[in-house]
C-alpha cells in the first residue's frame, strides 16, 4: 500500500507543477469567480478535469503528451462570464464556449496543436468537432464524468483536490 501512496503523491506533485506554471502565466485563477455546474467554481471544475484526465491516462499505460493534456484540460473552459446567469447573450453557450476558450487561451499562450485540440474537442459528441489526439479523447470523456458528478454532488465537491491542488499548489 505504501508504494501506491508514494506513486499517487509523485503524480500529484507533478500535476501541481503543471498547474503552478499555468497559474503564473495566465488568468487561470480568475476562473475561481465563476460557477460551473451549480456550486463548483469553473477553476475547480477545470482542475478536476485536468487531474482525473491525467490519472486516467496514467492508468492506461499508454504514451501521452502529459503537459499538453493537462494544460489543455485546465484551459478547456477558459472564459470569463457566468454562463448560468440566464443572460440571452449566453444562449447556445455549450456549443460555442470551446471556441471562445481556445481564443482566450491563444491570446495569452502559444498553444500546441494538441492543447488547441483538447480545448476545441472537449464537448464532443455534443459538438461536431471530434478529438484528433488521444489527449483530447481522454479530456472529453473525463469532462462528462466530472460534470455529472458536480451536478449530483453540489455540496463541496472535490474536497481532496481543493486542498491538495488549489490550496497547496499556489503557495
Amino acid at each position: 500500500m505504501a508504494g501506491k501512496q508514494a506513486k499517487t503523491l509523485f503524480y500529484t506533485l507533478q500535476f501541481r507543477r503543471y498547474f503552478r506554471e499555468l497559474v503564473k502565466n495566465t488568468r487561470l485563477r480568475q476562473m475561481e469567480e465563476y460557477p460551473q455546474h451549480g456550486n463548483t467554481s469553473r477553476l475547480l471544475h477545470s482542475v478536476a478535469v485536468a487531474y482525473y484526465s491525467y490519472r486516467l491516462a496514467l492508468f492506461t499505460g499508454r504514451r501521452f503528451h502529459w503537459s499538453e493534456m493537462v494544460r489543455g484540460a485546465l484551459l478547456h473552459d477558459y472564459f470569463f462570464y457566468n454562463a448560468q446567469d440566464g443572460d440571452p447573450a449566453h444562449k447556445g453557450h455549450w456549443s460555442r464556449h470551446p471556441a471562445i476558450a481556445a481564443e482566450n487561451a491563444g491570446k495569452e499562450l502559444l498553444l500546441s496543436e494538441i492543447e488547441e485540440d483538447v480545448i476545441r474537442a472537449h464537448m464532443f459528441p455534443l459538438t461536431p468537432h471530434p478529438p484528433r489526439f488521444r489527449e483530447g479523447a481522454v479530456v472529453s470523456l473525463v469532462d462528462k464524468g466530472c460534470s455529472v458528478y458536480e451536478f449530483f454532488r453540489r455540496n463541496a465537491p472535490y474536497r481532496r483536490l481543493r486542498r491538495e491542488i488549489l490550496e497547496n499548489a499556489i503557495k
